[in-house]
C-alpha cells in the first residue's frame, strides 16, 4: 500500500476502535454532584438482603413483611423494583402502621455514615 492509503487506513481503524471500545461506567452518579436527599428522621438503618420475591424482606437479619404499596429508591433517588436489587445494600426503611415495610432508600456511602437507629 502507498503512504496515503496506509495513513487513511490507520486513521479509520483508530476511529472504529474508539467507537467500539466501551467507555467507563457513565451510570455512576458522582456523589459530590448529587443533591442531598431529605431522608426521614424516623427511618431505621440496616442492610437489605436481595429480596426473594416471597413478600418478605430481610433487613439486618430480621424478616419483615413487604407492604403491597412499597417503594424502593436507589442511590440516585429513582424508583426501582425490588427484584433489581441483586446484592446486599445499606438502606434506611420505614414500616407502615401494620409493621410492613413500605419505603426503602438505598444509601450512598456518605448517607450510610450518618448514625441512625437500627
Amino acid at each position: 500500500m502507498d503512504l496515503p492509503t496506509t495513513l487513511l487506513y490507520s486513521i479509520l481503524s483508530s476511529i472504529v476502535e474508539a467507537a467500539l471500545t466501551p467507555s467507563p461506567d457513565t451510570q455512576v452518579l458522582h456523589e459530590p454532584m448529587a443533591m442531598a436527599r431529605a431522608l426521614p428522621e424516623e427511618a431505621r438503618q440496616g442492610v437489605l438482603q436481595p429480596p426473594t420475591g416471597d413478600g418478605f424482606l430481610t433487613i439486618s437479619g430480621q424478616q419483615w413483611p413487604l407492604a403491597p404499596t412499597a417503594q424502593f429508591r436507589n442511590r440516585q433517588n429513582l424508583l426501582v423494583l425490588p427484584i433489581q436489587i441483586q446484592d446486599p445494600v445499606e438502606v434506611v426503611y420505614l414500616p407502615d402502621a401494620s409493621g410492613a415495610i413500605h419505603r426503602v432508600w438505598m444509601l450512598t456511602p456518605s448517607e450510610a455514615s450518618v448514625s441512625r437507629p437500627r
